[in-house]
C-alpha cells in the first residue's frame, strides 16, 4: 500500500471515509481502473464518528417503511459475512412501558414478530458463528435480570433482538481500502483536491495537492465521483455550474464513549429530556438513546444538533458534554454518569432535511447526483447517511459509473466477497486454530488472540515481524495488547504518516480515549525510526496527538 498516482483512470473517488472507501473496493471488483484521494487520513473525519452498530431496521417499522427495513437487513448481513472477524451480532433490548403511546409490550411484541418475518432469510447461507437469533418478547423480571437498574413503572417488559456490531470500525473502513488496492486501485491520503478539469462542460479529472512533498498533481478520469460528505458543497463550489446544483443541510452528531454502564445487551430507551441543546432552538424529534457495550468501555448515543459554521472548525464545547450527560442520566438514571467518565467523544456531520420543524431530523436514504442531469457530465456525488448501508450506496454509484461511461455494468460482488482479513469461514473454528498457529511463533496467548481478531486471516501479515525480532511481538507498553509489529506494519504497509494515524485509525490504542503518554511516546519512537523524525518532529506528533482529544483533556 503505497501512494504511488497515474496520471488517469477509469474512476477518481475523492474522499476517504466509509463512502469512498466502499466505492473503491466495488470499482475495483468490476475491473475499473479505480484512485481514491482524501485530504486528511482515512475515515478520519465523519466516519470516525459511530455506534459501531450495524442495525437491521427496526426502528423504520415505525414509519411503514419496509423496503428500508430489508435493505438494512440485507446491508447487516453483508458486513456480518464479507467481515467475520470484526463484525459480531449483538445483542439489544428495547423496554416497554404502560402508559406511555407507541411503547406498549403488545404493539412492541408485533414489531418484533413482523421484524423476524421481514428478516426469515437472516441466516441463509450464513456461518453459523454469525446466526441472529430470533426476537423474544421479555417479562418485566426478564428485563430487569439483564439490565438492572431500569425505570421499574411502569415498565410491563420489553423485546429482545439482535443486529450486529463493529469491533472496529477503523480497521474495517481500511480493510475495504486494502481491499481494493490488492485488485490495482490506487490510494493517497493526504492528498488535498484544489480544483476539477473540464473539458467542454465534462468534468475531465483533478488538480491536486499532495501535502506530504508539496508537489501539484493534474489527475485525469473519465468519472469523478465526489464523497466527501459534509464538504461536498464546499469541494464543487468553484467549479461553473455547480451553484445550481441541489443542496443539503448538515446536522452536527455526538456519541460518547464512556466507563462500562452495562456489560450485558445493547439498550435502546426513549429520550424524554426537554431541555434543548445548547444552541438549538425548536422543538426536539423525540428519539431514542442506544448504550452499547463495546470492548470494556459503553458507546453511548446519538446526539443531533444543527450544524452552524464550517465542518472543519465546529467541535463540542464542554456545554454541549454536559447537556449530553444530563440527558443520559434522565433517560437510564442507574447510569449515574459524570462529566469525568466521558473517555471520548465522536463528533461528526450527517445530512439532514431542510427547515425541520423539529429540530434536527435526519435524511433516511443516502442520496447518489449525477450531475450530468444538470450541465455536468463526468460528476457524480454520493453522499451517505448510515455506516450501514456504504455498502449499498457503493454498489448504486458504480452502476452509475458504467452508465456513465456507457458499458454494461458487471454484476456486483460485494455483498458476499470477503474483505481484506475477512477470508475465514467457520469463524470461531478459524479462530481457535490461527490464534494456536501465533502461540506457536512465541507470541502470547492474549497477544495472539487479539491479531486474529483485529486482522482476521491476515494475520498472516504480521508474522514476518515476530520471526525477524521477538521484541516486536511485545506490546507497546503495559497493559496493552497492540504490538511494535502492529506500528511498523501500519507504517510500511498501510500508509501511516502520523502518530495519530496509528493511534487513532490503524490501531486501536487511542481509539477509545487518549493512550497514556508512554504508549504516545513509544508509537512515535518507533516511527521517527522508520520516517526518520528529529526530536522536534517527536514532540509535535504527540502535541498533535493529544490535541485531538479536546476537549477532555
Amino acid at each position: 500500500m503505497t501512494r504511488a498516482l497515474k496520471s488517469h483512470y477509469d474512476l477518481l473517488i475523492i474522499g476517504g471515509g466509509i463512502t469512498g472507501a466502499c466505492i473503491a473496493w466495488d470499482a475495483a471488483t468490476r475491473g475499473l481502473r479505480a484512485a481514491l484521494l482524501e485530504r486528511g487520513d482515512f475515515g478520519g473525519a465523519t466516519s470516525a464518528n459511530s455506534l459501531k452498530t450495524v442495525h437491521g431496521g427496526l426502528r423504520y417499522l415505525q414509519d411503514a417503511n419496509l423496503r428500508q427495513v430489508r435493505k438494512m437487513m440485507r446491508e447487516r448481513q453483508a458486513f456480518l459475512r464479507i467481515a467475520p472477524h470484526l463484525v459480531h451480532p449483538l445483542p439489544f433490548l428495547m423496554p416497554a412501558y404502560r402508559r406511555r403511546p407507541g411503547r406498549s409490550k403488545l404493539l412492541l411484541g408485533a414489531a418484533l414478530k413482523l421484524n423476524d418475518l421481514l428478516s426469515i432469510d437472516r441466516n441463509r447461507d450464513m456461518d453459523p458463528a454469525r446466526a441472529l437469533p430470533a426476537g423474544r418478547v421479555l417479562s418485566r423480571d426478564e428485563c430487569l435480570a439483564l439490565v438492572p437498574g431500569l425505570e421499574q413503572d411502569p415498565l410491563s417488559g420489553g423485546i429482545l433482538w439482535h443486529d450486529a456490531q463493529i469491533q472496529n470500525t477503523e480497521r474495517l473502513l481500511l480493510s475495504f481500502i486494502l481491499s481494493a488496492i490488492e485488485l490495482g486501485a490506487d490510494a493517497a491520503n493526504y492528498v488535498r483536491v484544489t480544483g476539477v478539469l473540464q473539458e467542454h462542460h465534462k468534468v475531465t479529472g483533478v488538480t491536486a495537492e499532495d501535502l506530504v512533498t508539496g508537489q501539484s498533481l493534474q489527475i485525469g478520469a473519465r468519472v469523478v465521483v465526489n464523497a466527501t460528505g459534509a464538504w461536498s458543497h464546499e469541494l464543487l463550489s468553484g467549479v461553473p455550474g455547480y451553484e445550481r446544483q441541489p443542496r443539503t443541510t448538515q446536522s452536527a452528531a455526538m456519541n460518547l464513549v464512556t466507563r462500562q454502564l452495562l456489560p450485558g445487551p445493547a439498550v435502546a430507551l426513549p429520550s424524554r429530556y426537554h431541555r434543548p441543546p445548547p444552541d438549538q432552538s425548536g422543538e426536539i424529534e423525540s428519539r431514542m438513546i442506544i448504550i452499547a457495550p463495546w470492548r470494556q468501555y459503553s458507546i453511548v448515543g446519538t446526539l443531533h444538533i444543527p450544524a452552524h459554521g464550517h465542518p472543519d472548525y465546529e467541535a463540542p464545547g464542554s456545554e454541549l458534554i454536559e447537556h449530553f450527560v444530563a440527558e443520559i442520566n434522565h433517560a437510564y438514571p442507574a447510569a449515574r454518569l459524570k462529566c469525568q467518565d466521558v473517555k471520548h467523544v465522536h463528533f461528526g456531520f450527517l445530512p439532514a432535511e431542510e427547515n425541520s420543524p423539529r429540530g434536527v431530523t435526519l435524511m433516511r436514504d443516502e442520496q447518489l447526483v449525477d450531475h450530468a442531469r444538470h450541465g455536468l457530465p463526468g460528476l457524480i456525488t454520493a453522499l451517505g447517511v448510515k455506516y450501514t448501508t456504504a455498502r449499498h450506496l457503493a454498489e448504486k454509484a458504480v452502476d452509475l459509473v458504467f452508465h456513465s461511461i456507457e458499458h454494461p455494468a458487471p454484476p456486483c460482488q460485494t455483498r458476499f466477497r470477503p474483505i481484506h482479513g475477512g477470508d475465514a469461514n467457520g469463524w470461531h473454528t478459524f479462530r481457535q486454530q490461527a490464534i494456536a498457529a501465533v502461540t506457536a511463533e512465541g507470541v502470547s496467548a492474549p497477544v495472539a488472540a487479539h491479531l486474529v481478531d483485529t486482522y482476521g486471516s491476515a494475520y498472516t501479515r504480521l508474522m514476518p515481524y515476530v520471526r525477524q525480532d521477538q521484541c516486536w511481538a511485545e506490546p507497546v507498553a503495559p497493559h496493552e495488547h497492540v504490538t511494535r509489529a502492529e506500528v511498523l506494519h501500519a507504517v510500511r504497509h498501510e500508509m501511516a504518516l502520523k502518530l495519530s494515524d496509528v493511534v487513532c485509525r490503524r490501531t486501536e490504542l487511542g481509539s477509545a480515549g487518549p493512550p497514556p503518554p508512554q504508549v504516545a511516546e513509544q508509537c512515535a519512537t518507533l516511527m521517527a525510526q522508520e520516517l526518520g523524525w528529529k526530536r522536534q518532529r517527536v514532540t509535535r506528533e504527540i502535541d498533535e496527538l493529544y490535541e485531538t482529544y479536546a476537549p477532555i483533556v
